[in-house]
């Protein structure tokens, strides 16, 4: 029983113009638009994330990926057995998803609608990113990593690791003891998951953030460029991350959550040691924005 990946991201939005500009115009995505929703490609895969014209901003889906139905049934098994109620995906969604099979959930810690599939769909020919963006850091690492606030933190953690197979990566307590971070790690990507419980005004079951790789400091630095020059509100500065060391910045999505675009990640490596960091950034990060944010 292990997770493989985060393999896709669905979403409703009312923002459907603003979104398409931020992942082909600035990132350089492909786009294939089908009925009330275009799909967005960015490697092998028929599209990794979804945006759904809807008159609402919310997550339809988390996806993770396993790497075949008998560890899909493994996980569905460690679900149920931990008192989660899973629906099969019907055959309809899976052809949206561009999965073989899978099924869904309310994530009973983070409140997140989620989704266990194995077998996506791959394309024939590369995938070609426009823009200049030269491209994303996925196939074994997954899409990206997504971070929640959830309202309890311990049971958070013993579900993500006992129930769902994550491992800890490590742990970022700063402000005092205020905020805290723990990551988690299924592949050699650092982190595909973080929790947090909330501070200030923000509620529990709140999406923080999706974070996506680039390929070099040129990716994040021409994304950056845009960004600013359009006037996008930024979440956080550009700058580097204590525990992953990653270069990146994080910006305002349509829908009001955070995106990060980063690269030079630390890969998880064998005999992995658990650490606490004192803060999260080693240079440059401030929240220009932050009050936007939580609202």
């Amino acid at each position: 029983m292990a997770i493989s990946g985060l393999g896709y991201f669905a979403l409703d939005t009312c923002e459907a113009k603003k979104w398409h500009q931020l992942l082909a115009d600035i990132l350089g995505m492909g786009a294939e638009q089908g009925a009330g929703v275009t799909f967005y490609r960015l490697d092998e895969w028929h599209h990794r994330i979804a945006v759904y014209e809807s008159n609402c901003e919310a997550i339809r889906a988390i996806g993770w990926q396993l790497d075949n139905e008998s560890k899909l049934d493994e996980m569905v098994a460690s679900l149920e057995a931990a008192g989660v109620a899973l629906e099969p995906l019907s055959e309809l969604v899976c052809k949206e998803r561009r999965v073989t099979a899978g099924y869904q959930f309310l994530d009973p810690v983070s409140s997140m609608p989620t989704e266990i599939f194995y077998g996506p769909v791959c394309e024939q020919l590369p995938f070609a990113p426009g823009g200049g963006i030269s491209g994303y850091w996925t196939g074994e690492d997954g899409l990206g990593h997504v971070v929640y606030f959830v309202e309890d933190y311990e049971r958070a953690k013993h579900f993500y690791t006992s129930t769902m197979g994550f491992k800890t990566s490590d742990r970022i307590v700063w402000d005092g003891g205020e905020k805290d971070a723990t990551f988690f790690h299924c592949n050699p990507r650092h982190h595909s998951l973080a929790v947090m419980p909330p501070f200030g005004d923000i509620a529990p079951g709140t999406f923080n953030h999706l974070m996506l790789q680039g390929r070099s400091i040129n990716d994040v630095g021409i994304a950056y460029d845009r960004v600013r020059d359009l006037g996008i509100p930024l979440m956080m500065e550009l700058g580097k991350h204590t525990n992953d060391l990653t270069e990146a910045f994080y910006l305002v999505t349509p829908s009001g959550f955070g995106r990060e675009f980063g690269c030079n990640s630390t890969r998880v490596r064998n005999n992995w040691q658990v650490k606490t960091y004192d803060a999260p950034m080693i240079w440059s990060a401030v929240w220009p924005y932050a009050q936007q944010y939580q609202d």
